[in-house]
C-alpha cells in the first residue's frame, strides 16, 4: 500500500474524468502509481487494460520499475506503459498502418541517429541548392505534423526548412521505407479519423488512459485522445501543471490542454499544493515568482529543510560554480553527485563542463563527455563500461534499453522482445563479454574497440542484427576516440571506468539545460547564466514567450531541496540580470 496525503488521496480515489494540477514535488509519480494499482487491480480477470502515457523513455521505466515493486507481475501486466509514439506505434500504425496509403509497409522508425536521417537531410538541402549545417539537422528533427497535414514547428517557424523542403524530407523518408517520429503521430491520427473501428477496439481496450505532464501535449496528441475519448469506453486521469509548460517549442498546447478536460467533463479544480521536494525558503521564492492559488506549501520532511537560496553577480558563470555553488554543498554536506547546474542553453554549460573536468572535478551532462552523445555505439559502450566495473547486476536494465536503441538506430526496428528472457539473456551475455574484455583490456582504448566488436558479433549471433551492421559499431568507436583525441584526453591513461561514468554518474555533479531538467530533482542547484537576453531569450517578442520563459525560470527553481544558487554574469558587456530574479525577490 502506498501511503498518500489526503490531497493525493482524493485524486486517487475520484471516479470519473479528471484533470489535476500538481505543483513541483507534489508526488505526482506516486499519484499515477498508486492509481495503476488501484485500477490494474480492478481489471486483473477481464479483457481490459489500463493504459499510461509518459513525455520521456526514463519516466517510463521508472514507473514501471516501480510499478513491479509495488504491485509485482500480475498488475503490471495489466498497465501498457509507454511515450506517446510507442503507443501509436504498437495500438495504431502497427497492426492497421496499412489502412494509409502513404504508410510504407513494414516500415522502420528513423531517428536522428540513424545514418539515414543525415543523408535524407542532406539530400534534401542539395535539391534546394543549400549546404547542410549543424543547425540544419535541429531543424529538420524538430519537424512536426499539425492535424491538417500541414509543416510546422521550430525549424520552419525559425530555422532554415520551407513547407517545400519539409514535403520533399517526408517524401524521402517514406522513400527509405520509414517514418519518423512526426509521421507517426500524424499517420495514427489519419487511421483514427477515416476508420472509426480502430479507436472503438482501442477504447474497448483501456478502461482508462492516464496520462503526464498533460500541459504540454500537442494539438495532434490531443486529437487522438479525442478520438479514442469519442466512444465512451475510455476514462482519463490528467495530470499536470500550467506553470510548468515550458515546451511550446515542441508543439505544447496548455490551452488545448485546457479545453480538452472540459470537453470530457473532467473535474478542473483538484489541485496538489504539497511541495514534498524543496525546502521553505524555495517555496517562498518561486511562490513569489509565481503566485498560485491555492498555494504551495513545504510539506513532509522538506518543511523541516533549512534551504538557502543566493543570488550572485559574478565576472564568469565558472566563478558561481568555484566561488559559492561548490562551498555551499560542502557546507551542507551535499556530494556532488546530488547536486545540478543548470542553464538555458548546452552551450553554456560545455565551457564550464570543460573547466570543472580540468579541475578533476567529475561531470556528467552536454560538454563532460569528451566525444558525441550520439555516436551509434556509444549508448551501450557506457553501460557496459559501467558493468564492466561492477560485482552486481543492478545495471542490466540500463543494457537492454541501450540495446533496443541501438537496434533502431541500426536497423529501424522497433524490438520489444529485447525486453522478453530472449533479450535477457542476450544482456547478460554483453555483461559477461565485457568483464571478461576488461580483465584482458585493462586500458580504455583497447577495451572499446573490443567490446565495439564484441557488440557486433553477439547481437549477430543472438539474431538481433544483421552482420552488414557490425563495420557500423567499429566506426562509431573510432569516431568517439578521434572526438577524443581533439577534445586532448589523455587516452593512454583512459579508464573502462570514464566509460561507465555517463551510465551510472552517482558520483557525479550533473549538468542539465533547464528544459531537460523538468521531472528531475536534486538536494541542490545552481541557475548559471541567468542574464536578460538568455531567459528570456533575446529573439523574445510576445508575451506568450515571455510568460514561457519566467516558467522555465520557475522550473529551475524547484528543481532545489536545499541549495539554490542563482547566478547571472558580467561575461558580455550588454548582460544584466533577468528580470525573473527580481520578480522572485531575490
Amino acid at each position: 500500500m502506498i501511503p498518500l496525503t489526503p490531497e493525493q488521496r482524493s485524486a486517487v480515489e475520484h471516479d470519473g474524468n479528471l484533470l489535476l494540477t500538481a505543483c513541483p514535488g507534489s508526488g505526482k509519480t506516486r499519484v499515477i502509481l498508486a492509481k495503476l494499482l488501484a485500477l490494474a487491480d480492478a481489471v486483473v480477470g477481464t479483457p481490459q487494460f489500463i493504459a499510461c502515457i509518459t513525455y520521456t523513455n526514463a519516466a517510463v521505466d521508472e514507473i514501471e520499475a516501480r510499478l513491479r515493486t509495488y504491485g509485482g507481475n500480475v498488475s503490471a501486466d495489466k498497465c501498457a506503459i509507454s511515450t506517446i509514439h510507442a503507443f501509436c506505434l504498437e495500438f495504431i500504425l502497427r497492426p492497421y498502418g496499412w489502412l494509409v496509403p502513404e504508410v510504407p509497409l513494414a516500415f522502420h522508425v528513423l531517428t536522428r541517429e540513424n545514418p539515414i536521417f543525415e543523408q535524407i537531410v542532406i539530400a534534401v538541402e542539395d535539391a534546394f541548392g543549400r549546404q547542410a549545417t549543424a543547425r540544419t539537422f535541429d531543424d529538420y528533427e524538430g519537424l512536426r505534423i499539425d492535424v491538417d497535414g500541414a509543416a510546422c514547428g521550430q525549424g520552419l517557424e525559425g530555422g532554415i526548412v520551407t513547407p517545400e523542403s519539409a514535403a520533399l524530407y517526408w517524401e524521402r523518408v517514406r522513400g527509405h521505407g520509414c517514418l519518423d517520429f512526426a509521421m507517426i503521430l500524424y499517420y495514427s491520427w489519419r487511421v483514427l479519423a477515416a476508420h472509426p473501428f480502430v479507436g472503438r477496439g482501442i477504447a474497448s481496450r483501456f478502461a482508462w488512459l492516464l496520462i503526464d505532464e498533460f500541459q504540454d501535449t500537442t494539438d495532434i496528441q490531443l486529437a487522438i485522445f479525442s478520438a479514442l475519448q469519442r466512444f465512451l469506453h475510455t476514462r482519463f486521469f490528467l495530470v499536470g501543471d500550467q506553470n510548468q509548460s515550458i515546451m511550446r517549442f515542441a508543439g505544447a498546447r496548455p490551452d488545448l490542454a485546457d479545453q480538452f478536460g472540459k470537453d470530457i467533463d473532467a473535474q478542473c479544480d483538484a489541485a496538489l499544493t504539497g511541495n514534498f521536494r524543496c525546502g521553505p525558503a524555495i517555496v517562498e521564492t518561486a511562490r513569489t515568482l509565481i503566485p498560485t492559488m491555492p498555494a504551495m506549501q513545504s510539506a513532509g520532511t522538506a518543511s523541516a529543510l533549512n534551504a538557502s537560496v543566493n543570488y550572485v553577480h559574478v565576472a564568469r558563470p565558472l566563478d558561481a560554480i568555484t566561488d559559492y555553488f561548490l562551498p555551499a554543498l560542502q557546507a551542507a554536506g551535499i556530494p556532488l553527485g546530488k547536486a545540478a547546474i543548470l542553464a538555458p542553453w548546452w552551450t553554456h554549460l560545455i565551457p564550464v563542463a570543460r573547466a570543472l573536468r580540468e579541475f578533476d572535478v567529475p561531470v556528467f551532462g552536454p560538454g563532460a563527455r569528451p566525444y558525441r552523445r550520439r555516436r551509434l555505439v556509444a549508448g551501450l559502450a557506457e553501460q557496459l563500461g559501467a558493468c564492466a566495473e561492477s560485482v552486481d547486476y543492478l545495471g542490466l536494465p540500463g543494457v537492454e534499453r541501450a540495446i533496443f536503441r541501438l537496434i533502431g538506430d541500426l536497423t529501424g526496428a522497433t524490438r520489444y522482445d529485447i525486453f522478453s528472457y530472449l533479450g535477457r539473456r542476450t544482456a547478460l551475455g554483453l555483461i559477461y563479454h565485457a568483464r571478461a574484455l576488461a580483465d584482458h583490456h585493462p586500458g580504455g582504448v583497447d577495451w572499446l574497440r573490443a567490446i565495439a566488436r564484441d557488440i557486433g558479433d553477439h547481437l549477430e549471433r543472438e539474431e538481433w542484427l544483421p552482420a552488414a551492421a557490425k563495420p557500423s559499431l567499429i566506426d562509431s568507436a573510432e569516431e568517439m576516440l578521434a572526438d577524443m583525441r581533439a577534445n586532448r584526453v589523455d587516452l593512454d591513461n583512459l579508464l573502462i571506468s570514464d566509460m561507465g561514468l555517463f551510465a551510472n554518474p552517482a558520483d557525479a555533479l550533473k549538468l542539465i539545460t533547464l528544459h531537460n531538467s523538468k521531472g528531475r530533482e536534486f538536494e541542490g542547484v545552481a541557475l548559471i547564466c541567468m542574464n536578460d537576453g538568455s531567459i528570456p531569450h533575446f529573439a523574445t517578442s510576445t508575451q506568450e514567450q515571455y510568460d514561457e520563459a519566467r516558467r522555465l525560470f520557475y522550473v529551475g527553481l524547484t528543481r532545489a531541496k536545499q541549495v539554490l544558487v542563482v547566478a547571472s554574469d558580467a561575461s558580455h558587456h550588454r548582460n544584466r540580470p533577468t528580470p525573473f530574479i527580481a520578480d522572485a525577490g531575490l
